[in-house]
């Protein structure tokens, strides 16, 4: 049975293979008749989609669109059963079918962004003609930002001519009510930032939008549709801001500028050299500038590297001169360096003199390098956007001229929303003196808008924190403190965090973009210097104490931990706190002895003993508290005329403890009460000779009878008399140490 089943086998075997060769050609002749089936439908697809063919920008070609990819995928699916050659044939045959259903794709998708544009440029359309400016602010945020995305679909289109076309049909009406009011709600956005805040007591970021403001009402007026609703908002916005000094800036030499919150409102003729001080100089004279926003004092002549403080009213501003005069004639409003998102832009402003002091007007050059000092390049991808009213091609470099006055205005920005940079513009006259001078850093960040786990080394020299954001290695984060702060896994304060945080810190982020979630932050790898660990009380060492406790306590590095040790034994640990203080407590001193207290401090997460592990192995705070009462074991008379104790006789003593290095008080005086033995007694004055002796100087009080000369004096009480530490003398313990007699000097 097993044979005759192998038999059978063989013959069907057989006969397939007599039979393939047939078999084979009749499927190829339907492969070859599928793909010219694929073909003919994406040649009709291709003029389905082209300018040259029925394509009208509107319609949708979805029935020949599907054809086509129907008669590809049967093709496709057919030739698996063809030999490895024919399939790679019949690829090739279908590349161009499928090019054209891909550029089909693009094509339908196009048409749909296209309605979106529609959509979008009518809702637009409709609150311009509201002339709600509310209206046109909403809507103008909706339509520009699905138009960036939408337009990219548009410039997926194959062909110049199709593309053009499709564009042609939405583009210009959208794009030309973007131009009609993105002046209008610009100018909006920096005015409601600057009320919001006023509202926050925040005035030198609110005048620097209000800035940003007025210097487009200033020099684009002509490009405004709602001028008139823009600038009543401004004015009112102004009116609501605080007039106070911001900063200020100086040539070093004798002119100091102070730059005010707005326009100067006080008539000029209050305008007087005694309204401004400026701390160890003298105002001499004081002029308004022509945009009533700066006061240029002349003052007496200033110290270089010197700080000063500038008084108006109630408001004090500080400044620093440099170490060498500024000469340049350019000054700068703005005197701070500025941390910026890639998505807001900066104002600079000057005013530019020549040698005389008189105002510069002439041509401005403007040239933008880069400034991080971690990379080595000059290049920048920041621009100058506008300059004293001047639209141009943004670039890193522009020439313009300064108005009458002598005032320049630019704007920069980013290029892009990824371009993080640190950008510093140098500003050069191109006439008269030519002199140039660097204006004050802008430090670019990209807004970290993805939550996710982060881990890398905080290389950058630039850790910045403002509010409840922070900005470092090219990323402004999101934080504040309802997140978690750990150092090497230990759970600190966002204040002890942000102390230890330093460049070249390992750092890993769990972070949430969600401002109600919790991101987490840790500091793995800490490379910051701890700051220096101190024992503060005792306030020195030695110092001599007569007590049975003592507490210590100190500064050390924020949130770290203090382990204090006293004669070689470990006592206990104390935590520091936001602001770098430790106290242990009250601690029992060994009686009559040295106590001496070491301390080592150890970083979140690390422990150990006698130092092992600590910020400070090798080099504890020390305090030594040398325990014991201010006494003597024996006083000595010098008697000057023999006749006893009496005035400018001098008393020698000799102190209980010497290694506690007693010594009476410098410039001390006080009072002594001797006993004569026989129980009369005399209150003598006495004053500081050196560390172990006294000279009587008077006699305050004598009772009758009083010997002078008596064998049996003896101290029974003393008043003012102390030691260097302010430890008073101790009668009762000198006399249980014998010291009741007062010895005469042989």
């Amino acid at each position: 049975m097993r044979n005759k089943a192998i038999k059978i086998a063989c013959s069907i075997a057989i006969a397939a293979i007599i039979a393939s060769p047939a078999q084979q050609a009749k499927a190829s002749t339907d492969i070859n008749q599928l793909v010219i089936d694929a073909q003919n439908a994406s040649t009709i697809l291709k003029w389905a989609i082209s300018v040259e063919g029925s394509a009208d920008f509107k319609t949708r070609p979805y029935n020949q669109y599907n054809v086509a990819k129907k008669t590809i995928q049967t093709a496709e699916t057919a030739a698996t059963n063809l030999t490895n050659s024919e399939q790679i044939s019949v690829q090739a045959k279908l590349v161009e079918p499928k090019i054209h259903t891909k550029r089909a794709q693009a094509y339908i998708d196009a048409i749909t962004s296209s309605e979106k544009i529609t959509d979008l440029t009518r809702n637009l359309d409709q609150a311009i003609k509201s002339a709600d400016l509310e209206k046109v602010e909403n809507a103008y945020h909706v339509a520009t930002a699905e138009y960036r995305k939408q337009v990219k679909l548009l410039d997926r289109v194959y062909g110049q001519s199709t593309r053009d076309g499709i564009r042609s049909a939405v583009k210009p009406a959208m794009e030309k009510l973007i131009d009609q009011v993105k002046y209008d709600v610009t100018v909006k956005m920096y005015i409601e930032n600057a009320s919001a805040f006023i509202k926050e007591n925040k005035l030198a970021e609110a005048a620097s939008e209000l800035e940003k403001a007025e210097y487009y009402l200033t020099f684009n007026n002509e490009n405004f549709t709602f001028l008139s609703q823009v600038e009543k908002s401004y004015n009112d916005v102004m009116k609501s801001l605080p007039l106070q000094p911001l900063a200020v800036s100086s040539d070093g030499q004798n002119t100091v500028n102070i730059h005010f919150s707005k326009e100067y409102s006080i008539p000029l003729e209050g305008l007087e050299a005694g309204q401004y001080k400026i701390s160890g100089e003298t105002v001499q004279s004081a002029k308004l500038s022509e945009d009533k926003k700066t006061v240029f004092l002349t003052t007496s002549n200033l110290d270089p590297s010197t700080n000063y403080t500038v008084t108006w009213k109630d408001y004090k501003v500080n400044f620093v001169t440099e170490a060498v005069a500024d000469t340049t004639g350019i000054v700068l409003y703005d005197t701070d360096d500025s941390y910026l998102e890639t998505t807001n832009n900066r104002v600079y402003r000057a005013y530019l003199t020549n040698s005389d002091g008189s105002p510069y007007i002439g041509r401005v050059k403007i040239n933008l390098t880069e400034a991080n000092p971690a990379t080595e390049t000059t290049s920048t991808t920041a621009v100058i956007t506008t300059a004293n009213g001047s639209v141009g091609n943004a670039g890193q470099e522009a020439t313009v001229f300064t108005d009458q006055n002598g005032n320049l205005t630019f704007i920069i920005a980013p290029a892009n929303a990824t371009s993080e940079t640190y950008v510093q513009p140098t500003i050069q006259k191109l006439d008269g003196d030519q002199k140039s001078k660097k204006a004050t850093l802008t430090h670019f960040f990209q807004l970290q808008n993805v939550s996710g786990f982060y881990n890398f080394n905080s290389m950058s020299s630039n850790i910045f924190i403002e509010n409840n954001y922070i900005y470092m290695n090219g990323f402004k984060y999101k934080w504040d403190d309802n997140d978690l702060f750990f150092i090497r896994g230990q759970l600190v304060t966002q204040d002890v965090f942000k102390a230890a945080l330093s460049s070249g810190d390992s750092i890993t982020i769990g972070y949430e973009v969600k401002e109600d979630n919790i991101s987490t932050w840790n500091i793995t790898s800490d490379v910051t210097e701890a700051a220096k660990l101190e024992i503060t009380n005792p306030a020195h060492s030695p110092v001599t104490y007569d007590g049975s406790n003592y507490i210590i306590s100190g500064t050390a590095e924020a949130g770290f931990t203090v382990h204090v040790y006293r004669n070689g034994v470990f006592i206990g640990t104390a935590k520091v706190d936001d602001n770098g203080d430790w106290t242990l407590g009250s601690i029992s001193l060994i009686q009559n002895v040295a106590n001496t207290f070491e301390a080592y401090q150890y970083a979140p997460g690390k422990d150990g003993e006698n130092g092992e592990g600590s910020e400070n192995p090798t080099n504890p705070a020390t305090a030594i508290i040398n325990e014991g009462a201010f006494a003597s074991t024996e006083i000595t008379l010098n008697d000057t005329t023999e006749n006893g104790l009496t005035l400018f006789d001098t008393l020698d003593f000799t102190f209980l403890n010497p290694s506690y290095g007693h010594r009476f008080k410098e410039s001390l005086t006080g009072t002594i009460t001797v006993n004569d033995g026989y129980g009369r007694s005399a209150v003598v004055k006495v004053e500081y000779i050196d560390a172990d002796t006294l000279r009587v100087v008077d006699f305050v009080s004598i009772e009758t009878g009083f010997a002078h000369n008596s064998t049996s004096l003896m101290i029974v009480a003393t008043n003012g008399i102390v030691n260097q530490d302010q430890l008073a003398y101790d009668v009762e313990e000198s006399q249980s140490n014998g010291t009741v007699i007062i010895k005469y000097a042989k």
